[in-house]
């Protein structure tokens, strides 16, 4: 469990054993059931969770349903990054659509830890630069791209949301029905 984190935490900054093993040691494993909740809205979330394996859906609760935020394949970090940083309730559900294994570790901890080895900062600004990038990436998608193109889009960028989520969230997280996501891939599948 532990060597997944390690290998995630290098693909933004080469750190010392030292500094891998204080890194390590401030996460906690825990496990999670199909369909279950990590936090729900409401929540006040303070940790921040490396998904070790299994998915997770991110979800908020809007006047006309569900609108999926986002999904998380193991390996990966995530938390509701606005609510723990603004010290309020999360607005966002975060729950298991496979069971899951993962680690936790409390923000204060973390902080607590940047400040002892200043270098573990680098790794975060990277990883936020890489979270910004791909929120970016998908608001412009959603002002300028076709249903028809988004879905592509994710198709080619993320085959496991294609091949491992069920449609009704992929329909959610593209801003479409799932009857419009039908007659889109209908459509692409009718082309080739």
């Amino acid at each position: 469990m532990y060597t997944n984190l390690h290998i995630f935490l290098q693909r933004f900054e080469v750190l010392t054993e030292e500094e891998i093993a204080a890194f390590i040691s401030i996460f906690k494993p825990m496990e999670i059931r199909k369909l279950d909740h990590l936090f729900v809205e409401g929540e006040r979330v303070s940790r921040i969770y490396f998904l070790n394996e299994g998915i997770m859906r991110g979800y908020l609760n809007t006047a006309t349903g569900e609108v999926t935020s986002n999904f998380y394949f193991g390996p990966t970090m995530f938390t509701d990054l606005m609510a723990v940083r603004a010290f309020e309730p999360t607005k966002m559900n975060v729950q298991a659509l496979k069971d899951a294994v993962l680690m936790q570790a409390k923000m204060s901890d973390l902080d607590d830890l940047i400040a002892l080895h200043p270098r573990m900062e680098l790794i975060f600004f990277k990883f936020l630069e890489h979270l910004y990038l791909f929120g970016l990436l998908r608001q412009h998608s959603f002002i300028f791209d076709s249903p028809q193109e988004r879905y592509l889009k994710l198709f080619n960028d993320r085959p496991k949301v294609i091949a491992e989520i069920p449609q009704r969230f992929i329909a959610s997280y593209l801003g479409m029905t799932p009857e419009t996501l039908s007659r889109v891939r209908k459509r692409i599948f009718k082309e080739l």
